[in-house]
């Protein structure tokens, strides 16, 4: 431009930059390389120019949207998708055309090891220009390695991040197999220790969100999708290249092997393994890496049938060992009951394993994780760890039996789901618990945990309670009403970290049973009746001594409930929506809080025969939040909202999604006016006999 800014007066140069820029006309103005906030005012650059474009390029997203850079106009340059874009920039970089074939397929191997990131494949061009023999070719596809270049422009990102817990978990993410879920990748965070645990559960959920996020953020991290995050193979190298500068460090994850690398590569000075995501088959027998320094081991997601019982021996200093989906493995050997440093231990996934010899000796030990797996009894001693944090026994299949766990006083995070013997008694102890999933089979047994721990204020805040009669044939009957009702959800509803995702969102899911009645928590927000052959009204299996604020009922498979509610004034669970009938609008807020149903926003119900009218006229206003009704496979359904005549509106104000499929005998949504928050709201698949669809209202 011919401008010299002169002086170190910041007010002057920014002065005088304006004052030039306000002489130009047409033309682009680019800020390269940008890696913190700039006040571009400040600077000297007029926020409103005539016909001057501002360009600004970063590495940081949000740096652009700190500098209001509108959402339309942040462009995301990705990595080449293609192999032939990223054949075609080395061509042009390395400015020849014609390969013999044979090194021309070498060549296009080793572009296609740069992953489509265009700064590897220029420095590859250059580092190989002139080179037309074949053995330089073959010996760099061979030895392929981190050039100095490469490597000092991809850690710029890395040193650009601010605090250091930023940094040991991008290290840690590097562990890891490329392609995993946000939700799983979280988890992982909280589960590696490295944030301040002395924090609850849930801040350290939320904190590992914001650090997943933060990496993203700095191109660190790539997102696949809706929900998929991955690692560029390169960053991953750049990362092992920084891990093995403080400790030594082997990371071979989905590389293929079929093998463990060879006794050579297990060095005494190894700290860190990761050989996750291959398809390792077998650990040959007498295997003993001689590694007293390794303190994290990860061999998950490989299809392992067994380890040898000399492949710990010489391991004493080991703290994580992650052998999660392995599912071909049947036993663990017995010397890992040794590994009394042992912190973490994760066996998820591992359908096949049936034996894990006893951990009473592991005090260390806070992380357990064994669910998905095929035990036919917990390992001996776990009553013993007295410093245990985390404990998934959940989706073992075989029922297995509990031993007392009233020790375990450290406990946050428990899921005991699909075991038995469950007592109230060892949870009432537990008042550090956070997060709680398990199966009570006896009536008082339940009553007796909602009233001496639940209803408690130290009681956990999140949880999923299961329960039904002890004769229940149904093992997997939870899975199947989960399956069923929660179809939309992408992940299993038993993942840990769907109970860590909804903090404070108490379930209950009650099968058939014949006792009554059973308390509901205060706190109670979902309520599920699944496969229930007994009860006529909801209400008559219900009580509470507080009122919980439900926001979602679902029913599935009831087969003789005839009503939802009976209406009746000694019916402690209809009490509130009698109260409310009479006059919602002039009603005190303390009335209205003693409602049980004045929360509820999502509604289900499914394969339940008997019902012909789903709603009574009294109980509509009492469904004033409600947000989505769902009726499907009802067959003597006939009525969804009830005639009165003193109502000309069914008024549901918040209502957006009302879904009606396979009642083959449903004549009448409603006779009166539809009042609801969408025009579109109604959804209806195979009801052959209504006649007429409701008149629809927007509120």
């Amino acid at each position: 431009m011919g401008v010299n800014l002169y002086g170190d007066d910041e007010r002057t140069r920014a002065t005088i930059l304006a004052s030039e820029l306000e002489k130009i006309e047409n033309s682009v103005l680019i800020l390269d390389d940008v890696w913190r906030y700039i006040d571009i005012e400040k600077v000297g650059i007029p926020l409103k120019m005539n016909g001057i474009k501002l360009i600004i390029t970063s590495r940081l997203k949000h740096v652009c949207q700190q500098m209001d850079c509108q959402p339309n106009n942040i462009i995301t340059m990705d990595c080449l998708e293609y192999s032939e874009e990223g054949w075609e920039l080395f061509l042009l970089k390395f400015g020849h055309h014609e390969f013999p074939p044979k090194i021309e397929e070498i060549a296009k191997s080793v572009i296609k090891k740069c992953n489509g990131l265009p700064l590897a494949i220029n420095v590859m061009a250059r580092t190989m220009k002139g080179k037309y023999d074949i053995h330089w070719w073959k010996h760099t596809f061979s030895k392929l390695k981190m050039e100095e270049e490469i490597l000092t422009v991809l850690k710029r990102s890395y040193d650009y991040l601010t605090e250091k817990v930023l940094q040991k978990c991008f290290l840690h993410c590097a562990l890891l197999p490329k392609l995993q879920s946000k939700r799983n990748l979280v988890i992982k965070v909280v589960e590696s220790g490295m944030l301040n645990e002395k924090r609850s559960l849930e801040e350290l959920i939320d904190e590992g969100f914001v650090i997943i996020d933060e990496l993203i953020q700095h191109s660190l991290l790539l997102e696949d999708g809706d929900e998929d995050i991955e690692m560029h193979g390169l960053v991953r190298n750049m990362a092992c290249h920084i891990l093995n500068e403080s400790r030594s460090c082997m990371v071979k994850c989905q590389q293929q092997w079929i093998n463990i690398p060879d006794k050579r590569e297990w060095t005494v000075d190894l700290e860190i393994v990761s050989l996750a995501g291959n398809i390792i088959k077998e650990i040959a027998e007498g295997t003993s890496p001689a590694c007293p320094r390794l303190s994290t081991l990860i061999l998950s997601s490989n299809r392992i049938s067994h380890i040898p019982e000399s492949f710990f021996t010489d391991m004493n200093a080991l703290t994580v060992l992650d052998l999660s989906y392995n599912h071909f493995l049947t036993s663990l050997p017995n010397p890992l009951s040794n590994l009394k440093l042992l912190i973490s231990l994760l066996l998820k996934g591992c359908s096949g394993l049936k034996y894990i010899p006893p951990l009473g000796e592991l005090q260390a030990l806070s992380k357990l994780d064994i669910s998905g797996c095929s035990l036919h009894q917990v390992p001996l001693g776990l009553e013993n760890l007295i410093n245990l944090k985390w404990l998934d026994l959940s989706r073992n299949g075989n029922n297995i039996t509990l031993p007392v766990l009233s020790c375990l006083t450290n406990m946050r995070y428990l899921d005991v789901r699909h075991c038995s013997n469950l007592k109230a008694e060892d949870m009432k102890g537990m008042r550090m618990l956070e997060c709680f999933a398990g199966c009570f089979q006896k009536q008082d047994n339940y009553n007796n945990h909602v009233r001496q721990t639940l209803n408690n204020d130290y009681g956990p805040k999140t949880y999923y309670i299961h329960f039904k009669d002890d004769d229940s044939e149904d093992e997997n009957s939870e899975d199947d009403y989960d399956s069923f009702m929660c179809e939309e959800d992408s992940e299993d509803d038993h993942d840990t970290y769907n109970m860590c995702e909804e903090f404070n969102r108490p379930r209950l899911l009650i099968e058939d049973c014949t006792e009554l009645p059973y308390l509901l928590p205060r706190g109670l927000v979902d309520l599920r009746v699944y496969g229930n052959y007994q009860w006529e009204y909801l209400c008559a299996a219900v009580s509470y001594e507080e009122p919980p604020h439900l926001e979602t009922i679902e029913i599935y498979n009831c087969t003789k409930l005839k009503r939802l509610f009976c209406l009746a004034n000694a019916c402690s669970a209809c009490f509130g929506i009698q109260i409310q009938v009479a006059d919602f609008h002039i009603l005190d807020n303390e009335t209205r809080r003693k409602n049980v149903f004045r929360h509820l926003t999502h509604f289900k119900i499914s394969n339940c025969d008997e019902i012909e009218m789903l709603f009574t006229p009294e109980l509509v206003s009492s469904l004033y939040q409600l947000e989505s009704l769902k009726v499907w496979s009802c067959e003597s359904m006939k009525e969804i909202f009830g005639d009165s005549p003193l109502q000309l509106e069914v008024k549901l104000p918040n209502l957006t999604t009302l879904s009606l499929g396979d009642l083959p005998e449903l004549h009448t949504v409603c006779k009166q006016v539809l009042v609801c928050a969408s025009q579109n709201a109604l959804d209806i698949k195979y009801c052959p006999n209504l006649k007429e669809r409701p008149t629809i209202v927007v509120q």
